[in-house]
Parts: structure tokens; sequence; C-alpha cells
């Protein structure tokens, strides 16, 4: 939802816009810049005006629950029976649909992806609309540039019976602005390479965009963070580029990576094997990769596992069976003899924190200085230590050794795997110690500590940026019976009335990308694929997009 086509708003600026589109197709005219209402029938009942939903966010998450309004809609299950029809409109910012399944997923894990299947059955049902290059603005935001189409979540909540925001999370954490972070070259945001080599539009995976990173310059990698993009990254670094050239990654991500030089890659995390975020899966690919050596600090893992052998220490740790499976994973890899010397490396590190990034002097004056080194504080584990309370060790706090001990590591990138926060709009706020906007079952409360009516989040935007697609899934569907359940215990709004004829008007409407649009452009991509031997080529370019659907 929050994403923006960056190459596209430096290449265009004008602001002349058609005032009116009258098919779904999006014919262009000209006049004064807009709302423009986009005349598409509902669906439902010719008589009783629906029930008329908004879901901003075209990912797993508005999808999910999207779906589970559907399902239980036609249950008519007791307390989750509407009196009317059900009409669910879905706007996204991007063209395309299915957001992190997109572009967030790894290319080679393709088996992920799956549940777009279910998405595109969504999208077929007859009381569905999509509205895609279509981002919702809070009061105040700017509209984005020509050629993409917007509404006012203000509009949204006048015009339909709930508004679903499901936009996640796309503001990346930073290490607070440590010496060098902002300055040197090659120090970028996981969000960076996710979108690199995932063809997300208008980034470096557009042919027209800026170069990621030269790769051929590339030895040592470093990655700050130790959750499940960390390991992505440091994974898609060191597979042999044919195995990618099979996946959908993006042609210019496979370009670079076959010029790669890379030969080591170090994810260092702050604190230690027992708190770290990755799952099983993610670290068994990666410790399986071939032609890589994989390097621990048994020290730790030999703590590790005599903690865990405490009596009850199992079972007093959050998620305490998979903590115990992902260290078994790491002593067992850290058994294996060592590879050949020169054979590719990569190294769990733990009990680091970055404190400062030093460049070497570039070789002319104009030329950017480059990271070449990481100044870490080491750090140690502070365990909990209420009497009353068992240790749980999963929930142990880095602190830095007293008195403080530092030590610097040679690299030529640096990745930050921090996470992400929400970018709001109002009157969603900020719940600072779970980075989410502020809810209760995904009722959204206000600047008042009260809750908005009719207003509802899900997805990242509603726990917090963590965790799979079958999380998503689980709280998109919980949200989805607290939605159901509140529009069947709420009177009729008759002022909605005036509105059940068409969706609302949009400023720069006949820029919308509409389900039909996206089944050409799908199509287009895999028969691409299917001629080079891939899934599909994605199209990383909106200008491209909405060519492909006459819109330009």
């Amino acid at each position: 939802m929050c994403y923006h086509d960056r190459a596209t708003e430096a290449r265009r600026r004008t602001r002349s816009e058609a005032t009116h589109s009258g098919s779904r197709r999006g014919r262009r005219g000209g006049g004064k810049r807009g709302p423009t209402a986009v005349h598409d029938e509902p669906r439902g009942s010719a008589t009783a005006p629906p029930i008329r939903l908004a879901i901003g966010g075209g990912g797993p998450a508005g999808f999910f629950a999207a779906s589970r309004l559907f399902s239980l809609d036609q249950q008519k299950l007791p307390g989750l029976t509407l009196p009317r029809p059900l009409t669910i409109h879905l706007f996204e910012a991007l063209p395309t649909p299915y957001g992190l399944s997109r572009y967030g997923v790894a290319p080679d894990h393709p088996e992920v992806k799956n549940c777009e299947t279910k998405f595109a059955q969504v999208a077929e049902h007859p009381n569905f609309q999509y509205f895609g290059n279509t981002t919702v603005l809070g009061d105040g935001q700017d509209e984005p540039s020509w050629g993409r189409a917007s509404v006012r979540l203000r509009m949204l909540r006048e015009e339909y019976d709930a508004v679903l925001l499901a936009y996640g999370a796309s503001r990346d954490r930073s290490l607070g602005g440590i010496p060098g972070e902002d300055t040197l070259e090659n120090i970028l945001p996981a969000r960076a390479a996710v979108e690199w080599y995932n063809g997300y539009p208008g980034t470096w995976a557009a042919e027209t965009g800026p170069r990621f990173v030269d790769l051929s310059t590339v030895e040592r990698v470093t990655i700050v963070g130790m959750g499940n993009v960390a390991l992505d990254m440091a994974r898609i670094l060191l597979t042999d580029v044919d195995v990618l050239a099979r996946t959908d990654m993006s042609e210019r991500a496979l370009a670079e990576l076959a010029r790669s030089r890379v030969r080591h890659v170090d994810i260092v995390g702050r604190r230690g094997p027992l708190q770290a975020a990755f799952t099983t899966r993610e670290l068994r690919e990666l410790v399986s990769l071939k032609h890589v050596d994989m390097r621990f600090p048994t020290d730790l893992l030999a703590d590790a596992a005599t903690r865990l052998a405490e009596p009850g220490a199992l079972a007093r740790m959050a998620n305490g069976r998979l903590r115990k499976r992902l260290l078994e994973v790491m002593l067992k890899a850290a058994e294996r003899p060592s590879l050949p010397l020169g054979s590719r490396t990569c190294t769990l590190s733990f009990l680091r924190t970055p404190v400062a990034f030093h460049g070497r002097t570039p070789p002319a004056a104009d030329t950017p200085t480059r990271v070449s080194e990481v100044e870490w504080r080491l750090n140690s584990l502070d365990y909990p230590s209420d009497p009353l309370e068992p240790v749980d060790y999963s929930a142990a706090k880095a602190l830095p050794i007293q008195p403080p001990l530092h030590h610097s590591t040679s690299t030529d990138l640096v990745l930050k795997s921090l996470g992400y926060q929400p970018i709001l709009i109002p009157p969603l706020t900020y719940d600072s110690q779970r980075s989410r906007a502020r809810n209760t079952e995904g009722r959204v409360i206000g600047p008042d500590s009260e809750v908005v009516p009719g207003l509802y989040v899900t997805g990242w935007l509603s726990r917090g940026p963590r965790g799979v697609i079958g999380d998503t899934m689980s709280e998109a569907h919980a949200t989805a019976e607290v939605i159901l359940s509140d529009l069947c215990a709420s009177p009729p709004r008759s002022s909605l009335r005036q509105h059940h004829h068409h969706p609302p008007s949009l400023v720069g409407g006949q820029f919308r990308f509409d389900w039909p649009m996206w089944a050409e452009l799908d199509r287009l991509e895999i028969a691409r694929g299917r001629a080079a031997s891939k899934p599909r080529v994605k199209t990383s370019s909106i200008l491209e997009m909405l060519q492909s659907a006459r819109l330009l």
C-alpha cells in the first residue's frame, strides 16, 4: 500500500489528468485534475443496497480477510449472518496484487506462493472488485504522481460500512544513525536487496533504475540481523546462479549475481543461539548449500545445549521445541568437516552489536567512500532474574560486556536486516512496543484511546512485522470474524445508500488497474517465463504495466 514507484515519479510530474472514466478499460481524456468516478455496477441485490467493505492493501492479509468474509457470509452462521449481500472493494497501490507473496517471498521458495491461486479465486467472486494502482491516502498526504490513482481514507470511511487496512509495514528500521550508517556507500537495508531480486517495480530491479550494488567488487558481505530475511539474503548470495536462473528472480539481479565475486557472508546477531529469530526450515536450507562451508561459534552452541539440558528448561521457553530443533541443526552442521580452502564460507556470529562503520579512502576525490570495516561491541546475555519465575532462556537480553570490548571485521557490503515499521495514516496511532497500529482484535484504537467505529487493521499493520504467511492467514481470518460480527450488530447506515451504485470517486481514476488487466499481465509474464524455462518473467516497470493494459 505505501510503496511508491520512485523511477516513475522522477520521470513523470505532469499534472494533467482526465476527469472521467466510463469503462473498466480506463479510457483517457483531458481536463482538470480531480476526482473520477469509476462506474462499475455492483453485483449484489438490485433493490437493497449491499453491505460495503473496503480493504486497503492487496497482499496476503487483505486477500485472506476477503476470502474468509465471503466464506462466512455464505455459511450464514448464528450471529454472523448479514441482512444484505456483502460487496468487497480491494485497493492496492501497485498495479499488481499479492504484496509480499509476489515481492517478499524469496524466488527459490515458489511453494510459498501457492496461496496466490486462492487469492485469484477470491478475485473472481461476483461481489469483489480490484482497484490496482490506487493508493489509499490520509488527509494531508500528497497525491501520487501522474499515472497513479488515489482515494482518501476519509472518503472510504464515509462511503463504506467498514474499512480494513492491510497495507503492511514498509519503513526500514535503522541502527540509530551510528557513525557511517548514512554516509558510506554499500550500506543498505534488507528491503533494497529483497526488492532487487524479486523484481519490485520502479526500484533496483528495473532496467532503467539505479544499480543495486556492483557485486563484481564485493567479496565479503555482512548481514546485521538474524531473521528469515537475513538467511534468505545469505542463501541468494551464495547459491549458484544457474540454480536461481530457474526461478522468477528478476533478470537484472541474475545478471548481477553472474558477475558476483562474493566469497564470504557473515550473519550477525546481538544475542545468542537460543534467541535467534529465524526458523528451522530457513536454517536447514542455508546449511545444505553445496560448496559452502558453514561456520559456527562452537563454544556458544555448547553453552546453549547445556542450558537446554537443565530440567524444565525446554518447557519454560517460548517456542521451546522450535529452538531445540534450531540448536540441533546448528550443532550437526558445526560437526561437519571443513570444505577445501577457497570454498565459499558463511558464518553465524552472535553477541555483537555494530557501533560504527568505517570506509577506505576513495581512489578519487569525486568517488563516494565505500564501507570497508564494521566496528562491533561485544555483548553478554542477561537472563531474567525474578526469583519467583523460572528462567526463560529465550528471553535473554543483550548487554555490553563490562568493561566494554570492541573489535572490527572487514567487509565490502552491509545489509541491515533489522525489521520494518508501519507508515501510519490518521486516525491510526502507533504502538511502539510492538511496532504496529494500536488495535484490539483488529479494531483500530484512535488518538483518544477509543475504538474507531468501522475501521480495522490486519496483517503486519495489526500485529507488527513478524511471522510467516500462515500467521497472516490465521490473524486475517480472526479479524474477518470480528468485522462480520460488528456488521451484524450494527444498524444499517442509511447514508450509504447514495453510494451503493458505484465505487468511490478516485483522483486519477482513469489509471485504475482492474482485475482483467492484471489477468492479462499475468498471462504475459507466464508466457515470457515459459520461453525462458522459468515460472514467469516479472514486469518490473509500472510504465510497462500501464502500457500493457492500454492505460497509456
